[in-house]
């Protein structure tokens, strides 16, 4: 807290003088971060960098913000990341421990009251999303009286905020709109779905005709909000929305979603995101072990122009073909940890394997070594073997926890599995055949599909 107070009264005093030798006043971001995951602090815009800020001795940090526009920007410590929204001539001093990251943070200085309504109101709003779920359940008018009081808590913080003095610009107000109503518009765009499923029912729950009246407000090209959570989550649930509701003959759901966003989305950065989503999560979700559809990969080509969102779709298509369900395992060459070198058909032969890529750039270690220990635990009969895609110390703990730990030798065709980087995984039994050629160590099918490899004769 010393550090904190200490940090709080410079950066004052340093604005206060430069004010005084001109009108010009700085804008200002700093603070001080508690058991700190690194000693870097990232601010963004977006997926831009604006700023790569050290963290000092002492874990605080101050940043003078050169030519800095009104907006919502992001920071990012760790695994970790939160919204902050700056002026000009703000002076936001953060303070957090990363043990308990969002719950403890708290804005102070310059512009801080408006940061400290952004962190309730997200708080708020993941406090009634776990509590929520059982809100389905009931009939609509119930289902609608239940969100009611959730909008009048979330105006309550607005309001509060708005009364205070605080002057809020018009862009700031329409960022306060969307994180006070939009969690709930979600919630009523989910609301007949779940209902729906949930009662296995044939036909969806019969709603007032007013239901959907929230809609009219909505503008789904705001340039300034594409960014922010809510928005883009709230943008994703409507277009689904209006994609099941106007099936087409003979076309898919994954067709379906992308044509919509092609039509009602106009801004090319949040079409182009849009649209990899949707191509890319069902690609995720299909319970098959391959399978990107044709028709839909032809509309992403054709609409998507971000060569890096192109690029990695089509690198998974084609991941795709490199090896097939029901088909010998093609060998590659590998390097043992010790630098020796194997293949792949020495390390599964007469075993059945579930052969996995990972990186410690794209997957944590604590997450992978307690998800592949649980799978090693329940799936005796089964090897677990892992290839290491980007070598480096992060493998270290790793190495160290998991057995049967490989990487690629310079030139292996093993590469050619893996274009798009993503962290694949693959079922072998133990005659070499592939049972599943690609899903995911985090996938819901996967604990079916072990169980079936570990039956196979």
């Amino acid at each position: 807290m010393k550090n904190l107070l200490k940090i709080t009264f410079l950066t004052f005093i340093f604005i206060g003088c430069k004010s005084v030798e001109d009108k010009d006043v700085s804008t200002y971001f700093g603070g001080q971060i508690v058991n700190p995951k690194g000693n870097v602090i990232t601010l963004m815009k977006g997926e831009t960098t604006i700023d790569t800020i050290f963290l000092n001795k002492d874990n605080t940090f101050l940043k003078e913000l050169d030519a800095i526009e009104e907006g919502l920007y992001s920071f990012k410590h760790g695994p970790e990341y939160q919204y902050i929204y700056i002026e000009p001539k703000d002076s936001i001093v953060v303070r957090l421990n990363t043990w308990d990251f969002d719950e403890s943070l708290v804005f102070s200085g310059k512009g801080a009251e408006k940061n400290n309504f952004l962190i309730t109101l997200y708080l708020q709003n993941e406090k009634d999303r776990k509590l929520f779920d059982p809100y389905y359940n009931l009939k609509p008018e119930e289902f609608l009286s239940k969100t009611a009081t959730i909008a009048s808590v979330n105006k309550h913080i607005y309001d509060q905020l708005n009364e205070s003095g605080v002057i809020l610009t018009d862009k700031f107000n329409e960022l306060a709109k969307v994180t006070v109503d939009y969690p709930i518009y979600i919630k009523k765009e989910v609301y007949p779905y779940i209902h729906k499923n949930r009662f296995q029912l044939d036909s969806f729950p019969v709603l007032p005709s007013t239901y959907y009246d929230f809609r009219k407000g909505i503008d789904l090209n705001n340039s300034d909000l594409i960014d922010y959570f809510p928005y883009h989550n709230y943008v994703n649930n409507y277009l689904y929305n209006l994609a099941s509701q106007e099936v087409v003959e003979k076309t898919s759901a994954t067709e379906n979603i992308l044509n919509v966003i092609v039509d009602k989305i106009k801004i090319p950065e949040f079409k182009n995101r849009l649209l990899y989503q949707a191509i890319y999560n069902d690609f995720r979700g299909n319970k098959n072990s391959c399978c990107i559809n044709e028709t839909a990969l032809e509309i992403f080509n054709k609409n998507c122009t971000d060569e890096k969102l192109l690029n990695r779709i089509n690198h998974l298509a084609n991941d795709c073909e490199t090896s097939k369900d029901q088909h010998p395992m093609k060998d590659f060459e590998l390097l043992t940890l010790k630098n020796s070198k194997t293949s792949l058909k020495k390390v599964i032969k007469n075993k059945k394997s579930v052969v996995y890529f990972w990186s410690p750039e794209i997957m944590s270690s604590e997450m992978l070594i307690k998800r592949v220990k649980d799978l090693e635990k329940r799936h005796p009969s089964i090897q677990f073997v892992g290839i290491n895609m980007h070598p480096s110390n992060n493998s270290i703990k790793v190495n160290k926890y998991l057995k049967n730990q490989f990487i690629l030798s310079e030139g292996s065709s093993g590469t050619k599995l893996i274009k798009s980087m993503e962290p694949r995984t693959i079922l072998i039994d133990q005659n070499g055949i592939v049972t599943n050629s690609f899903t995911y160590l985090s996938s819901q099918h996967l604990e079916k599909q072990l169980i079936a490899l570990a039956k196979v004769n």
